[in-house]
């Protein structure tokens, strides 16, 4: 069948599927008498009708260079997506026995990609369907079924567009107070995701049930259970990547209470309980078995105006494979108005961790005062605190193992590891599913700052930028050491009115060995930093500015890994003259960093930022926005640039939008590029 032929048999077959719906429509619009109102007792009442058409359109151009640099790759895509959707409102019999939300429509959709000269064209025919029937909607004891299928095309990166086809379906079922004493919920639902890019591959499966409770302890306060039951099944990832098929099976029940009592309810109280417990299986064999617990208690009391005080306490308890871990925590505080300026606080902590390779108790003591002081000319504030703890560890063995850590890889930036004394060669990273690991050295780098080890993405690989990843790796128990700390910070700080604040503060950290030997020396601290923020208008003329910025300094020397920063910060923004509402706001940050010990992990960061927003009238708004970041205190070269405009214009109930932007990062001598558009046009019906 040709593609026309084809056509005009999915045009002929809408309308035939829409007959019904605008006869319908055409018979109530003419009937000699008005609807009754919608409760009136009928076989089928049609009550309402809405939908939208809309056309949107895409282009995606980008070059690229690899890490080794080389000639500039280009690749295009662009794509032409045009939907009509109805959505019609109805119930049998009455609104509170069945009640009928029934909608779709086609999605024509034309795309073209190429890469160096290359490049294929395609044109598809899909719909989106959604429905949803609830029963007995007024009734204490309701429930609904309901199917939503959608199919779109994405932008997922750099000329990467993605075809995905979402389905998901499903039961709720509710039973309230006038039936049972706790108001319970449930809901079943089955989802399934797939889709194909340029460089993405989407196939998702994921079942899920949900049981909520909610009860009300009278005049105490509420108390909430859920549980919450969950299998994915996945083979998503990059398609530069091998993609592994992952099973996730996970159960997790909570339950959350709050209390309020006392003779003026100034004591308040929240407990809560977690239970979880999940597997990971990765192709043939299984990855990962987590099984945890967490108790925990918060006692805030409000026993006068000048006097608060706090007690908490946690238990947590975790088994992974072979590993477990269990701690216990306990502290308690208060803080005290002595006069209008001048105040303390005081507090008191111990824990106790129990692991496989690793015990370890500590207990703290800490106290702080602050003293205002009104001047002839601003205020003055002072504040001095003061900490001592002790910690006692055992270790049972040379290394620890931490498996699943989150990270948000953005950019060019470096997202650092959460333990120290990480083992080299240790480090494996995965996307979230678990259906691929990614590559060091073509997909991330890692760099070390002292005990820290950090992660970046690199702009050449299979990450996506903002992808959230996983991290396994192995890390240095620290030995078998006890040991003291005495922390000392003096603050200081003058303002005057908002125009002006300087501040300065002074810390030291004064570590003591009591007896064995760390992995690694105690990290005696002394730090001095010290700036001023400004912000003040200023007048020219008829034009009113806002001027303002900032600059700081700190010099931190410590065992470890000392380091010098400095940075400053500056803007300008001003009201846009003959508009209803408008401003333009332009800034530039400068940042330096100079690690002692490691001196190519530096930053020289130098930006400058500019954004413009207006509100034209008739329903028009414009922004615009453009940043540029250079840094050369890397050992690679890290620069980029974002350019951006988007207009909207929104009349009744038409809506024209346009979105425009180029984007360019530099990562050594690899370099990539993006120019992106998107037009929507949309008629609400």
């Amino acid at each position: 069948m040709s593609t026309r032929a084809a056509r005009r048999a999915a045009r002929l077959a809408l309308g035939i599927a829409l007959l019904p719906v605008a006869s319908a429509c055409w018979a109530q619009a003419n009937a000699s008498l008005r609807l009754k109102a919608a409760s009136e007792i009928a076989p089928f009442r049609l009550t309402a009708v809405e939908g939208y058409v809309q056309a949107r359109y895409l282009s995606d151009d980008s070059g690229s260079t690899g890490p080794t640099g080389g000639a500039l790759l280009h690749a295009r895509q662009s794509t032409l997506s045009e939907e009509v959707y109805l959505m019609t409102h109805s119930y049998i019999y009455h609104p509170s026995l069945l009640s009928l939300d029934l909608g779709g429509g086609p999605v024509l959709d034309k795309s073209s990609d190429g890469s160096d000269g290359a490049g294929t064209n395609a044109r598809r025919q899909m719909f989106n369907l959604n429905g949803r029937a609830t029963f007995l909607r007024d009734k204490p004891y309701t429930g609904a079924l309901f199917y939503d299928r959608g199919s779109q095309t994405q932008s997922v990166g750099p000329a990467q567009q993605m075809l995905t086809e979402n389905t998901r379906y499903g039961a709720t079922f509710s039973l309230l107070e006038a039936v049972t004493p706790v108001p319970m919920q449930l809901d079943l639902t089955r989802s399934r995701s797939q889709g194909t890019g340029a460089g993405q591959v989407v196939d998702d499966r994921i079942d899920q049930l949900r049981l909520k409770l909610d009860t009300t302890l009278r005049k105490l306060g509420e108390t909430t259970f859920q549980l919450v039951s969950t299998r994915q099944d996945s083979a998503s990832g990059s398609a530069g990547l091998p993609i592994q098929v992952s099973s996730l099976a996970s159960d997790r029940a909570n339950l959350d209470t709050r209390l309020r009592f006392g003779a003026s309810s100034e004591y308040d109280l929240s407990n809560a309980v977690t239970l979880n417990r999940s597997s990971y299986t990765v192709g043939q064999g299984a990855l990962s078995n987590l099984k945890d617990f967490s108790f925990g208690l918060d006692l805030r009391g409000r026993q006068s105006d000048a006097l608060q005080t706090y007690g908490r306490y946690n238990l947590s308890a975790s088994r992974q494979d072979d590993q477990s871990m269990t701690q216990n925590s306990l502290s308690a505080g208060l803080s005290y108005q002595f006069k209008p300026e001048l105040s303390g606080t005081l507090a008191a902590r111990g824990e106790s961790n129990r692991a496989s390779q690793l015990s370890s108790t500590l207990y703290a003591v800490d106290g702080s005062v602050q003293y205002r002081q009104m001047l002839p000319l601003g205020q003055a504030t002072a504040g001095y605190s003061v900490a001592y703890s002790r910690r006692d560890q055992q270790a049972t063995a040379l290394e620890s193992r931490m498996v699943g850590e989150h990270a948000t890889l953005g950019g060019t930036g470096f997202a650092a590891l959460g333990k120290p004394q990480i083992v080299a060669g240790s480090v494996v990273v995965s996307n979230l599913t678990r259906t691929q690991v990614f590559v060091e050295g073509s997909d991330y780098v890692l760099s070390q700052v002292g005990l820290e080890l950090r992660l970046q993405r690199l702009i050449s690989g299979n990450i996506l930028d903002g992808q959230e990843v996983l991290i396994d790796y192995a890390y240095l128990s620290g030995g078998s050491y006890a040991a003291s700390q005495f922390d000392n910070t003096l603050n200081l700080s003058w303002s005057f009115k908002n125009y002006l604040n300087l501040f300065a503060r002074y810390l030291t950290s004064t570590p003591r060995l009591e007896s064995g030997a760390p992995s690694s020396p105690l990290n005696a601290v002394s730090s001095t930093f010290y700036g001023a923020r400004t912000d003040f208008p200023v007048s020219l003329g008829w034009q009113e500015f806002e001027l303002g910025g900032s600059a700081e300094r700190e010099i931190r020397h410590e065992t470890i890994a000392p380091y010098r920063r400095a940075s400053m910060e500056a803007y300008a923004q001003t009201d846009l003259p003959l508009l209803r509402s408008g401003g333009m706001r332009v800034g530039s940050r400068r940042m330096q960093v100079d690690y002692d010990g490691s001196p190519l992990q530096g930053v020289n960061l130098s930006a400058v930022d500019l954004r413009l927003w207006a509100r034209v009238g008739q329903g028009i708004n414009l922004s615009v926005e453009a940043t540029r970041h250079r840094d050369t205190g890397t050992p690679e070269l890290r620069e980029g640039s974002v350019a951006s405009l988007k207009a909207q214009w929104r009349q009744r109930k038409l809506l024209w939008s346009v979105d425009l932007s180029r984007v360019r990062d530099a990562q050594g001598v690899a370099e990539r590029t993006r120019s992106y558009g998107q037009m929507l046009l949309r008629r609400d019906l």
